[in-house]
């Protein structure tokens, strides 16, 4: 659908926790949102992605859903969601939910049943074996550690988790299920949301023979076995009924699935649209390459190293062109559970506004669908607790063991948790200098950066040149020029270890990126920039008005956007 509203949309993402309190409890709610929707509109956004606002214990930050609904106390009522759905209509701007479709909380009155016997009519609603040896019927490991079946006492039988024991995977085999997680995406579509965001919808099928052991060197007693559980064929068809069955009522309904480990082969597949599935994917294959094994124990992906901008652009480079008119593909830097991408991928320091600019730049400006997180558009960075137990991420307490096993001191570990953890995205949002950054009047639940007496919306909003000014800018552009929308991409300077370049074209029209990642001075120029003449739509470093030259010297971080004359 060439049309369709989400090919020229910018997506804005809440996590409602962090964003805006309303009632002075330390908790971001809907009507603290409902607050800041003209600022949301005002920064360019079209769109905004709420994180899990459903009843839930909050065992995962409610990915643990225990009534899809019911609005979770901690957030409001209904009454405030249909407010807020009325008043982003008025603003033009659509609510995407996330929903939940793997698996429920153990709360969920369907596990409550199904745990009451095994004729139970609910049992099958989920995944249940009988023990193998008197054990777990397989080595297979939760992502969140350990094994993915727990015992059920009462009927002695184990339930399937792929993540927490608190939140057991829905069988999907079951036409049951599927039937009830439509009609729950139908509700909200009645309500007046415009779609939704597929948690973990890759693993909605499993491979039912679940005595396959998985055969591993490893010391460990349980292992990944994402062959059983990952990307399997029967998830397309899930995903076709669910897609055929919401869009036959609601066709305007957009569905973005999170496809974290698919390549671009499967991502074709799920985002093509006569494949009747996802509209668009969100894949975390281009993300991974600022990670570096110098700690002797420690798993990699909580050691923070040097970004490998050569790995970043071959990655990149391919979901570009593998994914350009066979599917639809996200450009984000930063989500709910991963560190801030400033503190990652840019400088923290006498850069920070720079390479903030930088950033989005490089990133927003390519083909495909861009997704802010809160608080990037005005340069935050990491929250930086002072100890390890100020911290809330679950998997902090694993790293932890298996480091001081290691005898690593707990400044070392809190060093770790300060750049990787993904607790460092959920600090609150920054509004002005007051105590609690204007957020609440109340300490915010988990935290507030240090940095709220100089970085926040309030003074940006008085600085023309602040981040937040450059962001309005950056976005009007992606959405009124359809050679960022639309145009096919081209890297430039492939094997340049400092410079991410491309060049976007459309009918008639070229623009060229040039971004500096690095805080040395670089330059620039290739047979395109020689050959044509070139204006400065923009630049982070006032380089405005100005002739373009056949070569560009580049300071800090500094980036170009240019437009052939």
């Amino acid at each position: 659908m060439q049309d369709a509203w989400w090919k020229e949309a910018v997506i804005y993402q809440v996590y409602p926790r962090s964003f805006k309190d309303a009632n002075g409890d330390g908790v971001g709610d809907i009507p603290g949102i409902i607050e800041k929707l003209d600022y949301i509109r005002d920064l360019g956004a079209t769109a905004i992605w709420l994180n899990p606002i459903f009843e839930s214990p909050h065992v995962d930050n409610g990915y643990d859903v225990s009534n899809y609904e019911k609005i979770d106390p901690v957030f409001g009522t209904m009454e405030d969601v249909e407010h807020l759905i009325k008043e982003a209509k008025k603003r033009g701007l659509k609510i995407i939910l996330d929903l939940v479709l793997n698996h429920t909380s153990d709360r969920h009155p369907w596990f409550q049943e199904a745990r009451k016997s095994k004729e139970n009519p609910y049992r099958d609603y989920y995944i249940w074996h009988d023990p193998f040896k008197g054990r777990e019927p397989t080595n297979w490991a939760s992502f969140f550690g350990g094994s993915t079946w727990t015992l059920d006492q009462q009927t002695g039988q184990y339930y399937f988790h792929l993540f927490s024991d608190k939140m057991p995977d829905l069988n999907w085999e079951n036409k049951k299920v599927r039937e009830e997680m439509a009609k729950i995406a139908l509700f909200w579509l009645d309500k007046g949301v415009d779609g939704f965001r597929l948690d973990a919808v890759i693993h909605l099928a499993k491979d039912t023979r679940f005595f396959l052991p998985v055969e591993t060197k490893s010391e460990e007693a349980f292992v990944l076995a994402e062959q059983y559980y990952a990307n399997l064929p029967r998830v397309h068809d899930y995903i076709r009924e669910f897609n055929r069955t919401i869009k036959a009522k609601h066709p305007e309904a957009f569905l973005i699935g999170e496809t974290a480990s698919a390549d671009t082969k499967l991502a074709r597949l799920y985002s093509r649209p006569d494949r009747e599935e996802c509209d668009c994917i969100i894949t975390f294959n281009y993300l991974g390459f600022d990670t570096e094994a110098k700690k002797p124990g420690i798993p990699q992906n909580w050691q923070q190293g040097k970004w490998d901008l050569l790995a970043f652009k071959k990655a990149m480079s391919q979901w570009q062109h593998d994914l350009y008119g066979e599917g639809f593909n996200s450009l984000y830097w930063n989500n709910h559970d991963m560190p801030r991408a400033l503190s990652r991928f840019g400088d923290e320091g006498k850069y920070r506004e720079k390479s903030a600019k930088m950033l989005a730049t490089l990133m927003y400006l390519q083909w495909g669908l861009p997704i802010l997180l809160q608080g990037e558009e005005i340069g935050m960075v990491n929250l930086k607790l002072p100890r390890l137990q100020d911290y809330e991420d679950p998997s902090i307490k694993g790293l932890a063991t298996i480091a001081k096993k290691k005898g690593y001191a707990e400044e070392e570990i809190l060093k770790m948790v300060q750049q990787r953890s993904k607790d460092t995205s959920r600090g609150a949002m920054q509004w002005n200098n007051d105590r609690y950054g204007g957020f609440s009047t109340y300490a915010p639940w988990l935290g507030i950066n240090e940095d709220t007496r100089t970085v926040n919306v309030a003074a940006q909003e008085k600085d023309p040149g602040s981040v937040l000014h450059y962001y309005r800018k950056l976005l009007e552009l992606k959405k009124s020029m359809p050679v960022f929308t639309a145009g096919s991409w081209e890297m430039l300077a492939d094997e340049d270890p400092d410079i991410y370049a491309y060049i976007r074209k459309h009918e008639g029209s070229c623009a060229m990126v040039v971004c500096n990642t690095s805080k040395k001075l670089q330059t620039f120029t290739c047979p395109e920039l020689t050959r044509h003449r070139w204006a400065c739509l923009l630049n982070n470093n006032d380089y405005h008005n100005k002739a373009v030259p056949s070569k560009l010297v580049l300071s800090p971080f500094e980036c170009f956007v240019l437009l052939q004359k």
